[in-house]
């Protein structure tokens, strides 16, 4: 009888036991986020002119990474899958929610399909007006335990010791060095619909800090300059919709379906053009994150020809080599040099 009694107890810790390592392996929350491959989307539903030119038969797609929360089990099997990278959250989230860092993603996309649109006037040559309608805090410094007198990525700046309208992002950056280091400041803001002051402590600058000094002194990492872009000619004005999709790194596929519409002919040639980067209002292209997984979907999504920013080129090149994939891969530091590549691929393939 006793030696079924310790029989029994043996198999419910033996049960409870396997129950509690599936529940850590399944279900226990962990400190890590997984890059995944995502989408690779056409963009023409997303870049509209009321009078742009006829499309042709190509497309110009978007890639984007998918961001997940994986549990432990999924945790190790991305591990071993030379298609995902798995990171530490704090590392890339920085402290911010899931949510919070979507909100994030969406004010900086904001930026990005700004600059876009510029850059695709200013490469096509078309006269426009540029007019600031705001600036917003794209990124802050993520502290434990700050308080109401904090700045929110996503916070709408609008004056500063009750001076407004801020104006550009220039004039602003000349306010915050002209302000006293005795006096306590006072920022006014929209957050959520909602007016706000933010106030902070007197000798809090000091008359030979930078602009990125005083920035960081206030908790704040970058800023976006939301303008609205005025054509001469009324009927291309470009508008961008990309729906959920944040960041940064859709600017320069953007650009590219804008020049599209703006210009005759057909710029994709009837192929599928794959294209990731950053764009300033120049035509600069920057560097993303996530490169092998948009490598990945691009090459599944059937795209021919991927445009890459040069300081991700090697490591795109190389994950293009080790799938096997047809999709030619090049390395582009201008919006010029996207079209370049484009005009040498059409020239090799026909």
């Amino acid at each position: 009888m006793q030696k079924q009694r310790a029989g029994l107890r043996r198999m419910a810790m033996i049960g409870l036991s396997t129950a509690a390592f599936m529940w850590v392996i399944l279900y226990a929350p962990t400190p890590y986020v997984v890059y995944e491959p995502g989408i690779a989307v056409p963009v023409k539903s997303m870049v509209l002119m009321e009078e742009g030119d006829r499309l042709g038969g190509g497309d110009f797609l978007l890639t984007a990474v998918k961001l997940t929360e994986p549990n432990f089990l999924h945790t190790f099997q991305s591990m071993w899958n030379s298609n995902m990278e798995v990171h530490l959250k704090r590392d890339v989230l920085r402290g911010y929610s899931k949510e919070q860092y979507a909100d994030r993603l969406n004010v900086i996309m904001q930026g990005a399909q700004n600059n876009a649109i510029e850059a695709a006037y200013r490469y096509a040559g078309f006269p426009y007006e540029s007019r600031t309608n705001g600036i917003v805090i794209s990124d802050v410094l993520v502290k434990k335990n700050t308080g109401s007198s904090s700045f929110k990525a996503g916070d709408k700046l609008l004056g500063i010791n009750g001076v407004k309208p801020i104006g550009s992002m220039s004039e602003w950056l000349d306010k915050l060095q002209k302000i006293s280091k005795d006096k306590p400041v006072q920022f006014e803001i929209e957050r959520g619909g909602t007016r706000l002051n933010v106030i902070f402590a007197a000798n809090l600058f000091h008359s030979t800090m930078t602009n990125e000094q005083r920035l960081e002194a206030i908790g704040i990492m970058s800023l976006t300059e939301l303008r609205s872009l005025e054509p001469a000619d009324e009927g291309k004005r470009l508008t961008i919709t990309a729906g959920d999709i944040g960041g940064p790194s859709a600017g320069l596929v953007f650009a590219l379906q804008a020049i599209d519409l703006l210009s005759k002919g057909d710029l994709s040639g009837g192929l599928r053009i794959a294209a990731t980067g950053t764009i300033t209002v120049d035509g600069k292209v920057g560097a993303i994150g996530g490169i092998k997984q948009k490598i990945v979907i691009a090459s599944s999504e059937g795209a021919q020809l991927f445009l890459a920013p040069a300081d991700n080129f090697e490591e795109a090149e190389a994950k293009a080599k080790a799938l096997g994939t047809p999709m030619k891969v090049v390395s582009v530091k201008t919006l010029k040099e996207a079209m370049d590549q484009i005009q040498a691929f059409h020239d090799a393939s026909t």
